[in-house]
């Protein structure tokens, strides 16, 4: 199995412009992110099935997993 990651806004484009993409379980969401080629420090929030986690959460099997990125202006 995997878990699903979901990306919003312009991280989209990363993968594709699909919004969501599996992931392997027993990695953590930092690695996940850096096999997909996402710098994990571009992420802000990470959330795993509605609730807060850190990127150092080890995905398991059916896990929903939405990032959402920095967010800059001026």
């Amino acid at each position: 199995m995997a878990a699903k990651l979901h990306l919003a806004g312009h991280l989209k484009a990363l993968i594709g412009g699909r919004d969501a993409v599996d992931v392997e379980s027993g990695l953590t969401v930092r690695e996940s992110l850096a096999v997909l080629g996402i710098a994990p420090d571009t992420i802000a929030l990470v959330v795993v099935n509605e609730e807060q986690q850190t990127k150092d959460y080890v995905l398991k099997d059916g896990d929903v997993v939405r990032v959402i990125a920095v967010i800059g202006g001026g």
